[in-house]
């Protein structure tokens, strides 16, 4: 008897990233038999948090310390060869070992170092991470520049890689002019022996099977896509221009993650009940609105980080505050809102209701995660001492404020339910769990009528 077809999840994160994606992966990745990334590269940061450690990733997908799953990094991301080998590296000094479970599609776009280069001169416009993604999707895009092919994907390594590396080489000393300065042509030089030896590196990962993912679902498997980024970030669905260069709704993981869509069962939404965002662009909840927007904005460019602003602030103090911006800062510095990969501090805002529901109607999300429930106690040391959410659009968009609380172990109080419930009814999703800090087992998941008890 032939055995039956599996089928693919898509999880995706529902407002402006961050909204701890990895943890939910982590946290499901026993339901499936493979769990996979459809966009982005390593601009996106992940953090896994264990009784054991914590693990920061960029480009392998979450599910890394479950021994028994495949990992596959499909040809809709943007693949830097320097820093997916530093992750497999840093694993495998955790005794992480990802040989025969991380596979790599050979269509995957070559990060070129050229694209590093222009996107940390021009990409802080933006508000990007400075890891090339924008410039190598911008060339793809493009294919060929002044007669000469400007893209290239990882099969092409496959196929030639000392062709491939000349070809990089030349386009990055026509971008920095080497005709100038000698140290830059020094700096060129050491780039492509780095790519040179990072690509001995990462090769032994590289499947160039375009049906890898498919004929596993066709003898039974599941599928976990893993999202990069959030819809709210989609390079069209976002407000242009401050959004990621990658398309990151839950339909995409059919195309970037080379499996057809007949094998879609659901699609699961991620969302944190303080929300954040990095980056330039808008953000109709920030706390403390273009004020915010702008000390983020100065400390991303002149290195201000958690540290700096942990010596110089103390965040109570802070958050009995009257003012907003005040208050952003404290939850910011209470809650961890600093980036993965580049620690910058993420501008902070609350739950927007309103704007959930629309993202939940457009892109057909059939549960929601919520994160950093936990975070909302912090509400209750403020003058105002209510949790307020926005809900509502547009003329009718307005501040509900609920009652405060305190979290007390791993019970959900009252008046955490009264909120849950409210998001319901306004986005009509069932919230399919909540988290009420970043470990494994600080997450409370819920059946369709009642708490079943944290996992």
């Amino acid at each position: 008897m032939m055995k039956a077809a599996g089928y693919a999840d898509v999880l995706v994160g529902l407002q402006y990233g961050d909204e701890g994606k990895a943890k939910i992966v982590d946290l499901l990745a026993k339901e499936y038999d493979i769990v996979a990334r459809f966009n982005g590269g390593a601009n996106a940061g992940h953090t896994v948090v264990t009784r054991q450690c914590t693990v920061k990733l960029r480009q392998i997908p979450s599910a890394v310390f479950y021994p028994d799953k495949l990992l596959y990094i499909g040809s809709g991301c943007a693949v830097g060869v320097v820093q997916l080998a530093e992750e497999i590296r840093s694993l495998e000094e955790l005794g992480i070992s990802l040989r025969g479970r991380l596979y790599v599609s050979s269509r995957c776009v070559l990060v070129q170092p050229s694209h590093i280069h222009f996107d940390q001169i021009h990409g802080k416009e933006i508000g990007t991470t400075g890891n090339g993604i924008g410039p190598c999707y911008a060339d793809r895009a493009l294919r060929m520049s002044d007669g000469r092919r400007i893209s290239l994907q990882i099969r092409d390594l496959l196929r030639d890689s000392a062709a491939a590396f000349e070809m990089m080489y030349e386009r990055y000393a026509a971008q920095l002019g080497l005709h100038a300065l000698h140290a830059e042509e020094s700096h060129a030089d050491t780039s492509m022996l780095a790519l040179q030896e990072a690509w001995d590196v990462v090769k032994a990962y590289v499947t160039d099977d375009p049906l890898f993912l498919v004929k596993r679902v066709d003898a039974g498997a599941h599928v976990l896509f893993e999202g990069a980024q959030s819809v709210l970030l989609d390079v069209m669905y976002g407000d242009q221009p401050y959004v990621t260069s990658s398309h990151t709704a839950p339909s995409y993981a059919y195309v970037g993650g080379d499996l057809p869509c007949r094998y879609h069962r659901k699609s699961i939404g991620v969302a944190k009940a303080l929300m954040s965002r990095v980056g330039s662009g808008a953000f109709p909840s920030e706390l403390g609105a273009t004020r915010s927007e702008q000390y983020c904005q100065h400390a991303a460019l002149n290195g201000i980080g958690a540290a700096s602003e942990q010596a110089g602030f103390d965040a109570l103090e802070l958050l009995r505050s009257e003012d907003a911006f005040k208050q952003g800062i404290a939850l910011r510095m209470l809650t961890g809102e600093y980036g993965t990969g580049s620690g910058r501090p993420r501008r902070v805002g609350l739950l927007d209701v309103g704007q959930l529901a629309d993202v939940v109607a457009l892109h057909g999300v059939d549960e929601i995660f919520l994160n950093k429930c936990d975070c909302l106690a912090y509400f209750s040391r403020t003058p105002q001492g209510c949790v307020p959410v926005y809900a509502g659009k547009g003329r009718d968009r307005s501040i509900v404020n609920f009652p405060a609380f305190t979290l007390e172990g791993e019970e959900i109080p009252f008046e955490l339910l009264q909120i849950l419930q409210f998001i319901e009814e306004q986005t009509a999703c069932r919230i399919r769990c909540v988290g009420i800090g970043p470990g494994r087992d600080q997450s409370v998941f819920f059946n369709e009528t009642a708490l079943i008890g944290a996992q």
